[in-house]
């Protein structure tokens, strides 16, 4: 990382940022360069830090304390690698097996207890000021717009109606039209919200590097 605040490692960083930004006058051999130096390095650091913090820490030093139990990753992993050839990739499906089983657990206990869950208590709010000692009244208003945004979004969606039933017929004229559309305005704001901060969070990075250009490079401003 020292190296990064020598000369070398700012004209270094400088001329890769430009070959980056080149792109925006179109595809270019600058631009693919980067690019590919960008892919290589990732992966390069990745092996790296599987290499010294995983199987060295996790699996060699345990196999050399006797701790023969992790033969069986070795193994596993060992058979992975035969994916690498038609003639003996059936041998890579068993931990292939085990890895997307694994995955689909992490995912689906991931979503339910990382997302549902959370998503669901956060809507099960008081609607008693006392409970907003700070905000009072508004507190009571913001919970209130998010009890309504949720159940106009489920309603939009409509979960429990068939496209070809007859009440989908009477749904579409019926009382809960209205607050269908509330739950498609609730989404449009929550989207815009969201494309908002993705743009302001690329904005901060070109602005970043518009600072590291002119200031730690060219050195025509200075930075406090």
């Amino acid at each position: 990382m020292e190296v990064l605040n020598q000369p070398i490692g700012i004209w270094i960083a400088a001329i890769l940022t430009i070959m980056v930004y080149s792109y925006l006058l179109g595809d270019n051999p600058l631009y693919r360069l980067a690019e590919h130096l960008l892919v290589g390095s990732t992966i390069a650091y990745a092996v790296v830090v599987a290499v010294h913090s995983v199987l060295i820490p996790r699996l060699f030093l345990r196999l050399s304390e006797g701790q023969w139990l992790y033969l069986i990753p070795l193994v596993l992993g060992v058979l992975l690698l035969t994916k690498f050839k038609p003639a003996w990739a059936s041998l890579g499906n068993l931990p292939m097996s085990i890895l997307f089983g694994i995955g689909a657990a992490l995912a689906l206990s991931g979503a339910l207890f990382g997302t549902i869950a959370p998503q669901v208590q956060g809507t099960i709010l008081s609607l008693n000021p006392a409970d907003y000692p700070t905000t009072g009244w508004l507190g009571v208003v913001n919970a209130l717009i998010i009890a309504i945004g949720t159940i106009c979004t489920l309603l939009y969606f409509k979960f429990s109606v068939s496209k070809t039933d007859r009440q989908e017929r009477e749904y579409q004229g019926g009382a809960l039209r209205p607050w269908a559309k509330i739950g498609r305005w609730t989404l449009m704001i929550a989207f815009g919200t969201i494309f908002a901060s993705l743009v302001m969070s690329r904005a901060s990075l070109f602005i970043g590097r518009m600072q590291f250009l002119l200031s730690d490079w060219l050195h025509v401003i200075r930075m406090p």
